[in-house]
């Protein structure tokens, strides 16, 4: 009966990588025909190599392959079995990848938090009117009459907008995208009253801010 196994193998020596799949394959091919090589590993970017072998108990098993494997290196390469991630495991780390992404867009908005909170709320209300530092604040520059503070807080605000709340804008994007697509099966007077989430609630919300801010 022949078995299937993927091995994954890694280069730890200080030589070029480009070097381990050819010593790879020589391997395998030294242990032919007991062992079929079904997918062979052609870069070091992709270090898994597919082989089918016919077992024989105490004489030929999978630690002879990886044996014979490990030592066409000098020093030997790593090999083990390749296992390939479970449903749960790919759920487990799609979920964390994007804690993580959340967790850096909160970091930036509580960074720009600190100036836009000096700025907006310490110098503009509860400064002196005759502080040297809020009277420069408040000096219209460019064009019209405003002022530096607010072109601090537009400028301040527009990568929190894109950046930090860009993940509930493209995700509201796609809902009503999926829910006013051709195929969609909802009835019209229900997309009207029955639609909306908390990531199009974050995002109108980031947009009102923000056009507020403009006007």
């Amino acid at each position: 009966m022949s078995i299937s196994h993927q091995l994954c193998f890694n280069h730890l020596t200080i030589f070029s990588p480009r070097h381990c799949p050819s010593k790879v394959v020589d391997a395998l091919e030294r242990l032919k025909p007991k062992v079929t090589v079904l997918k062979p590993t052609t870069s070091h970017t992709d270090p898994i190599v597919q082989i089918s072998y016919t077992p024989e108990a105490s004489v030929f098993t999978i630690r002879t392959i990886i044996s014979a494997i490990a030592s066409a290196g000098s020093p030997s390469f790593g090999v083990s079995v390749y296992h390939p991630p479970t449903l749960e495991e790919r759920a487990r780390h799609m979920q964390l990848r994007e804690r993580w992404n959340l967790l850096y867009r909160l970091a930036f908005s509580f960074i720009v938090a600190i100036p836009t909170f000096i700025i907006g709320i310490v110098y503009m209300t509860l400064v002196s009117h005759q502080d040297p530092t809020r009277m420069y604040l408040m000096t219209p520059v460019w064009a019209g009459g405003v002022s530096r503070a607010e072109w601090a807080l537009f400028i301040m605000s527009t990568p929190v907008m894109f950046y930090s709340a860009g993940t509930f804008h493209r995700r509201s994007i796609k809902e009503i995208r999926a829910l006013w697509r051709k195929a969609s099966k909802t009835p019209v007077w229900k997309r009207f009253v029955r639609f909306g989430s908390m990531n199009l609630l974050v995002s109108i919300r980031r947009s009102v801010d923000c056009h507020f801010r403009l006007t």
